[in-house]
């Protein structure tokens, strides 16, 4: 059922239709669109005091044409027309930065069909990783319907750059494939899900279907499980093994303020299990510790817990800081730090002189005579001859090192090159977003944010921004690349 109700914000009236059935954040996203204020930054006060994003408006009492106040400041980035381009107010610390969108490229977002922002946002993750592209754009076999559908996903998003997707036949694949992405409430319509459940399980099938796949994610462990309760004389107690994973998970508790801190903490596991020399239960502590690492390092913040009380899976919204560079030379095992450690000095002296020419190239003036389209098309061209030498210096560096296997990371280094990000209180409700680093831009400043259908450019201080805290934009999933690779 729906109804005609009016939004009044900054001294203007706006008419809506609501789905009486729909959430809070459903509504704000139909407000985002008409005002421009990120449904992070709106209050939008009901009966009962600011509407919450999983509140069903049809327990809000509302009348038709009611008038409602909003509040919140909109986005510095808005889209205007002039005579001859698309112009695009950047979303950045610099006011009122024009860019031409034309210009600029802008990908394509993903329509959402109900509650489907935890599927576009990893769709969009998993779109940054070419070598999962290329193996599902290759693919000539129509037996698996999710590879099919993700195979027409993925040539859409490549070749419709700015323009709204809707992917209907995927979402009915991943359904299909994964029985509990057909949730529905009582009222009939599908449930929000987990955006980290939902990437793994793709990428899982994915590597089901290409094998060759999984080294660019596997990590590799040695695990020590040792009895709590036994002396350290006692070695029969200590156990030995490898392991290994497609994540890392950043366990989060009150002492935990920065992501290598709660990897750490990941990496540790206390159980129970009988003791055949104590002839009972007894507590173990496991450790581990990383042998080999993988191209891409999938990150997941566990955020999310069951809250018993409420029956819902609840959110921890401690602030964890994360870096655009990691080292996690702390989780490495000892016996494979020696090797690791050279690789680092060797990026960072390249590092080093990337970074210099490309301080060169900002200070250099371009030609008075040229329009805003030749000094853009002259920065790129730059940038490529950049790009092109940072590949060759790293390929050079790649066999100076030697014994480098095809899908393992050079160093210990990784750079940040996506984001999944939730806002909300709850698992079961709230909004899904991707944020995706624009690899065409070597400064690293420039990222796309993904609100599904929604597509803007937002700078580094956003991106630090999702560490958490509050009820706004905190990072769930965090996909890393090894520097250089």
């Amino acid at each position: 059922m729906s109804l005609a109700i009016k939004i009044k914000h900054s001294g203007k009236v706006y008419d809506i239709n609501v789905d009486l059935e729909s959430t809070g954040i459903k509504l704000k996203e139909e407000i985002f669109k008409l005002t421009n204020v990120p449904t992070d930054r709106q209050k939008i006060l009901v009966r009962g005091g600011p509407l919450k994003d999983d509140a069903i408006l049809s327990s809000l009492s509302l009348r038709e044409n009611q008038v409602i106040m909003m509040l919140g400041t909109p986005l510095s980035e808005v889209i205007t027309k002039d005579e001859n381009d698309d112009k695009i107010i950047d979303d950045s610390n610099n006011d009122n930065e024009i860019i031409n969108s034309n210009l600029i490229g802008l990908p394509s977002g993903l329509t959402n069909l109900g509650n489907t922002c935890y599927l576009n946002s990893s769709i969009q993750l998993l779109n940054t990783i070419e070598e999962l592209k290329d193996d599902v754009k290759k693919n000539n076999d129509k037996s698996n319907a999710l590879v099919n559908n993700m195979k027409e996903l993925f040539n859409k998003l490549d070749n419709s750059k700015g323009e709204k997707i809707t992917p209907l036949n995927f979402l009915s694949s991943v359904r299909d494939a994964f029985p509990q992405f057909q949730e529905r409430s009582r009222e009939g319509f599908y449930k929000q899900q987990d955006a980290e459940e939902s990437y793994s399980q793709i990428l899982r099938v994915l590597i089901e279907k290409f094998p060759d796949l999984e080294k660019y994610f596997k990590i590799e462990m040695k695990s020590e499980t040792k009895c709590l309760e036994s002396s350290d004389a006692e070695d029969s107690d200590v156990k030995y093994d490898i392991e290994d994973s497609m994540k890392l998970n950043c366990h989060i508790n009150g002492q935990i303020n920065f992501l290598i801190d709660g990897l750490k903490n990941g990496l540790k596991e206390k159980i129970e299990k009988n003791n055949e020399r104590l002839g009972r239960n007894a507590q173990y502590e496991i450790n581990r510790k990383i042998t080999e690492l993988p191209k891409y390092l999938t990150i997941n913040f566990v955020r999310f817990y069951w809250k018993r009380e409420s029956g819902k899976k609840a959110k921890i919204m401690r602030k964890v800081q994360f870096p655009f560079e990691l080292d996690v030379m702390e989780l490495i095992d000892e016996s494979k730090r020696e090797k690791l450690i050279q690789s680092r000095e060797e990026i960072y002296k390249v590092e080093k002189e990337i970074e210099e020419e490309f301080r060169t190239l900002k200070k250099i003036k371009l030609g008075e005579g040229l329009t805003t389209r030749e000094q853009y098309n002259k920065q790129i061209e730059d940038m490529k001859k950049i790009e092109i030498k940072s590949k060759e210096k790293f390929e050079e560096l790649k066999k100076k090192i030697g014994g480098y296997n095809e899908g393992s990371n050079l160093s210990s280094l990784y750079e940040l090159i996506g984001v999944i990000a939730h806002q909300g209180a709850s698992a079961d409700s709230g909004h899904y977003q991707a944020f995706i680093k624009d690899d065409k831009d070597l400064s690293g400043d420039r990222w796309y944010k993904f609100n599904d259908d929604i597509v803007t450019i937002v700078d580094k201080e956003k991106i630090r921004s999702l560490s958490g805290g509050s009820e706004g934009d905190s990072a769930l999933v965090l996909l890393y690349k090894g520097v250089g690779m």
